[in-house]
Formats: C-alpha cells, structure tokens, sequence
C-alpha cells in the first residue's frame, strides 16, 4: 500500500453534504470489507469487478488515506482518485467511513474501526516498555 498521494485530509463530511456518487455509491452493508491491517482493508462494492485496497487511518483528527485497485500482483491508483481530485475520497474509502460510522463489521466479524496513528504507536511501544521493565527487574 502506498502513502497518501497528499497530506491534505479527506472530507468526508463534505462528500456526504453534497450528496456525491462517490458518497452515494459507498454501501458498507452490501460491501465485501476484509481488514488486513490495523489501518487497511479490502473493499468490493457491489457493482464492481475489482477489489481495491485502501488504507485510512486519522492523523491528528484528520483522516487521511489512499486507493488502490488489486489486479493480480499489479496495483494502481484507484481511478476515482487518478483521474479525478487526487485529494477526494473515493466510493471505497467512503464506505470504510461509512462502516466506521455505524459499527458495520467486516468478513471476520470485527468492527470496522479507523484507528488515530499515535494511539497505534502507543500500544506497539507499551509491549515493548513492559518487556525492557520486565528485563530490567521490575515486576508485572
């Protein structure tokens, strides 16, 4: 997965106020949403052939994320963002903010949950602190 083509956050709440395709086309429920990691999931829409791969995730608030369609090994930009507005959120990104938004669960049962990068950092550090602690003699 690639990083964000920009760091200008996605506004959601502006694609969803203007009624957009992409806002209108994003449907969690009739989706397929498979998470791969903790800010990446799989996405097939209902009307489409291909599955894209996305990444969202917030930093500092702001959500910010990135498309690509799965095509074998092969992956591009989604073409909602390549050949549109590269910093708009696309159908599938807005359907894992949809999903997000009302606790609709991917394939494996779990809620779809947009994590904020420095919480997800915090608790990869907190094993690690409690081993050195614990490597250290102190006590769990």
């Amino acid at each position: 997965m690639t990083e964000p083509t920009s760091v200008t956050p996605l506004d959601f709440a502006a694609k969803r106020d203007a009624g957009s395709a992409s806002w209108e086309r994003a449907d969690p429920t009739a989706a397929l949403i498979e998470r791969v990691a903790w800010n990446c999931w799989r996405v097939t829409l209902p009307d489409s052939k291909n599955t894209h791969e996305i990444r969202l995730e917030r930093d500092h608030g702001a959500f910010v994320g990135e498309c690509e369609v799965l095509d074998g090994d092969d992956r591009e930009q989604c073409p909602a963002r390549k050949y549109n507005d590269p910093d708009e959120p696309c159908a599938h990104l807005c359907t894992i903010r949809k999903a997000a938004f009302v606790e609709i669960s991917d394939v494996q049962g779990e809620p779809v949950t947009v994590f904020e990068t420095d919480d997800v950092a915090t608790a990869r550090a907190d094993p690690h602190i409690e081993d050195a602690m614990l490597a250290d003699g102190g006590e769990r």
